[in-house]
């Protein structure tokens, strides 16, 4: 997603840290505190939206209240958001023309200032168009997951009991490697249910260091809403270790250390989480919630069925650390970092239609789209995901025939790029310290990457 550029910026709008203009209205209020996080970010949001206790739609405000416990995707979303604008939220999770019906018996009234957000959503604009495209193949195929992806899933999640009882009943690191690797893809493969109402399939997320919960608001509600912006948590959070911003002040270690410095950081980014997550529950800064003791069951799981508690220690951290470097290299190299994709501080199209600006911000591997498998495991089928992410991955591939009639319709020239091309481009956009000059586009671009 992209951010107006320089000319489309309101004149009231502060003065960001960076040296470069956003179309946003606001510079993020906390994105620059010291100790980042999904609570944080939601608190931010909350200042600069400023719509009270309510929800803002669009230019409406609405009064949610009575609605919270009869919300089909689960009351956790509206009680995570009240107090913001969820504009971007309302429109890529509803794709049917019902919920609009729905949403308009609880208006309260007209918002008195413009939206934060510079993202459009027009009736004729390309995101809209799509959705409606979309809706008679959803109806006939559903958007829930199938018996493939219900399969993988599952056995995922017995493969990994399986490995953990390997790693426990013979003490195997290996064993407890292999078992941190199939919970890292069990974990990708979580992530889509816990974009989808509310499932159990969704805590097996939680069996990481990370929280499904926080990731709802860091990933579903950060990431997917504003990819590659300033308001993009996963950006800020890895800061001032990876900038992949265009900033001209990098220092030489920002663009060309992370080849080494990925090293040590990959097998503890999950600890490092974790401790962060722990300690903000101690201090009272977070609530506690159940699951997020499923990884010190297992941890006590680990401890009580061998021969020494420092023995189970010691597995369960090496299970954990080869799932935090698995997780963190298919992360940052499955769809968003190169030069030639959208990030802020890049020129921005000239029409800045959500759907348009997601399409500038990510890019889809050939390798990986037509495998349910690898798409499911690897962050596959980018593009459509991030346009309509409460459909399940299953459902995605009858999706393509319209989504490449709706991109022929607006001209824009749709392709596939190789995952060595990502690779690579994380590489590249981490050295980078030039923004482009020109919109980056789908109809602008005349070159593949690399």
């Amino acid at each position: 997603m992209a951010p107006r550029s320089r000319s489309h910026v309101p004149a009231d709008a502060p003065q960001p840290s960076q040296q470069f203009a956003t179309g946003f209205r606001r510079y993020p209020t906390n994105r620059d505190a010291l100790n980042k996080s999904a609570v944080s970010w939601m608190e931010g949001k909350r200042v600069d939206d400023d719509v009270g206790p309510y929800w803002r739609v669009h230019d409406k405000i609405y009064d949610l209240e009575k609605f919270i416990d009869k919300h089909p995707g689960g009351k956790d979303w509206l009680l995570t958001t009240r107090g913001t604008d969820i504009t971007e939220a309302f429109e890529s999770s509803h794709i049917s023309a019902s919920a609009e019906k729905i949403l308009s018996k609880y208006y309260l009234k007209d918002a008195a200032t413009p939206r934060v957000s510079p993202f459009t959503f027009h009736d004729d604009g390309f995101f809209r168009t799509f959705k409606r495209k979309v809706r008679p193949v959803l109806q006939k195929v559903g958007r829930g997951p199938d018996w493939r992806m219900i399969l993988i899933q599952d056995g995922l999640a017995l493969a990994f009991v399986a490995l953990t009882m390997a790693a426990v009943l013979r003490e195997s690191f290996l064993a407890a490697a292999l078992g941190g690797v199939v919970l890292a893809m069990m974990s990708m493969c979580a992530h889509n249910f816990f974009h989808q109402k509310d499932n159990w399939r969704m805590y097996l997320f939680d069996l990481t260091l990370f929280s499904s919960h926080d990731w709802r608001i860091s990933h579903a509600l950060s990431h997917h809403l504003f990819t590659n912006t300033i308001y993009d948590f996963e950006i800020s959070v890895l800061e001032p270790f990876f900038e992949f911003l265009p900033k001209a002040n990098k220092t030489w270690l920002q663009r060309y250390g992370s080849y080494f410095y990925s090293v040590a950081l990959f097998p503890v980014f999950f600890y490092l989480e974790a401790l962060k997550k722990w300690k903000m529950i101690a201090f009272g800064e977070q609530k506690m919630r159940p699951e997020n003791t499923l990884p010190i069951c297992e941890l006590a799981v680990f401890c009580a069925f061998v021969s020494s508690s420092w023995t189970g220690l010691k597995l369960w951290l090496v299970m954990h650390c080869a799932c935090s470097v698995w997780f963190s290299f298919i992360g940052l190299t499955a769809a968003h970092h190169h030069p030639d994709i959208y990030h802020e501080g890049d020129a921005m199209r000239d029409n800045p239609d959500w759907g348009l600006c997601q399409l500038d911000a990510v890019r889809d591997r050939m390798e990986v789209t037509g495998n349910l498998f690898l798409v499911s495991t690897t962050f596959g089928d980018h593009s459509l995901h991030h346009l309509l992410p409460t459909v399940d991955h299953s459902k995605l591939e009858y999706l393509y025939p319209a989504f490449f009639e709706t991109c022929e319709e607006f001209n824009i020239p749709f392709q596939f790029v190789r995952q060595w091309e990502l690779v690579c481009g994380k590489y590249l956009q981490l050295a980078n310290v030039t923004p482009n000059t020109r919109s980056p586009g789908y109809k602008e671009k005349t070159k593949k990457l690399i």
